[in-house]
């Protein structure tokens, strides 16, 4: 039996949907987090704790526990892991994107850098340090509104829209602490961009035999404008036509081909403004965060983590199709800081008709941070339905039903 070494934070979504894919698979999957997991001495070797900070720490116990269990596969879960395994792939012959991809699609400096030289529409940018002038900076990308965002953060942290002076300054300050808060080095420089308006995408994908593989376009009906980008709704098929989808295909595709990406999962992001223009946001070498795969419409039991770890294996890739409906997840957003004190309507949300599913993934008690200070979300919720639209009205009045105390 094949061993793959699975890469998770020790605080997860993704964990069942991985071990799933695996039971499907007929491989054994051994989880490696930061911190000793509470069945450890109940799975044994199935466990194993990885320092996935320091990348040249965490593969060296990788390679450690490669001398006791031979390993076939490391998957990262998020970008967390990504280096960690991008080395110990490297020094054990394994499958997997080159540690220099891995440092460039978790730097959007060096990454917006590298997609330039290959002419990849995407915002301007510059860099701020602290002293800085930001009068400057700004006339550099050519004025407001502009966006202030940390260079190796994801999902929404510390990404505020600034439209003054003013405000840019207020959200310089608050981007440089919470990169500080969130583990960064206090000399890291910020990102200064553009802010572009236009409809937004994301795209999922798995890259196999250098090919691109399509397996999702979902649409983000609800404007993300600012000043916080707390995502809330992915729904597909999108509301775009087909040949401005292949379009942003091609853009991502070249994307990816500038990166060298050339295998594993893809998660990109795009705006398309009213003129059609097409312009990369983020471009990641990961699948798409939280339980949000569960919203990709695919026909029987598989689902994306299967393919991940086939494409991780190098085995044929299982033949998939998607159904032909329309498919949609509400990520529930933390509405303000402090702890969860309750959360009612579940039942009531249920019954919306074209819900299939709400999945809470908060605990009472827990301590909650909202966007743009952390990226956690409070659960989700999943529909099916004839048509986009009908997915996002069932999502949005199933969210309504839906009431939290945090106090």
């Amino acid at each position: 039996m094949k061993n793959v070494i699975l890469l998770i934070p020790t605080q997860t979504y993704r964990a069942q949907d991985f071990i799933r894919g695996a039971q499907a698979l007929g491989v054994n999957l051994i989880v490696a987090s930061q911190k000793q997991q509470a069945m450890q001495r109940l799975m044994k070797q199935r466990t194993l704790v990885v320092n996935m900070d320091n990348p040249e720490r965490g593969a060296a116990q990788i390679i450690e526990a490669a001398k006791q269990t031979s390993i076939d596969a490391i998957v990262s879960v998020d970008d967390k892991g990504l280096q960690t395994a991008a080395l110990a792939c490297q020094q054990l012959g394994l499958a997997h994107i080159s540690l220099e991809t891995a440092r460039l699609v978790q730097d959007k400096i060096s990454m917006r850098q590298k997609l330039r030289s290959v002419e990849i529409n995407q915002p301007l940018m510059t860099t701020y340090l602290p002293g800085d002038n930001l009068s400057e900076k700004v006339s550099e990308i050519g004025g407001f509104p502009v966006v202030s965002k940390p260079a190796t953060l994801s999902g929404s942290i510390g990404v505020i829209r600034a439209d003054s002076h003013r405000e840019l300054t207020e959200a310089v300050k608050a981007t440089l602490q919470i990169q500080i808060n969130h583990g960064c080095n206090p000399d890291s420089p910020i990102i200064i961009e553009q802010y572009l308006p236009g409809a937004e995408y994301a795209v999922d994908a798995i890259v196999s035999g250098d090919s691109l593989k399509v397996l999702a376009f979902f649409e983000k009906p609800t404007p993300l404008v600012g000043p916080y980008f707390a995502e809330s709704i992915y729904v597909t098929p999108p509301k775009l036509e087909n040949n401005k989808q292949q379009a942003a295909l091609e853009v991502i595709n070249r994307a990816r081909r500038g990166l060298e990406i050339k295998t594993g999962p893809i998660h990109a992001e795009i705006r398309i403004n009213d003129l059609g223009k097409i312009s990369l946001i983020e471009i990641a070498g990961r699948s798409i965060g939280g339980r949000c795969s569960r919203a990709i419409p695919f026909k029987g039991d598989l689902n994306l983590e299967q393919l991940i770890l086939a494409e991780a294996l190098e085995i044929e890739l299982p033949e998939y199709s998607l159904e032909n409906q329309a498919s949609g997840v509400f990520m529930i957003p933390v509405p303000k800081a402090g702890i969860l004190k309750s959360i009612t309507g579940l039942e009531e949300a249920k019954k919306v008709p074209w819900i299939i599913d709400i999945d809470i993934s908060a605990t009472l008690g827990a301590d909650l941070l909202p966007i743009p200070y952390d990226c956690q979300y409070l659960g989700f919720i999943f529909a099916k339905a004839p048509s986009a639209k009908v997915a996002q009205t069932a999502l949005e009045q199933a969210h309504k039903l839906i009431e939290l105390e945090i106090s």
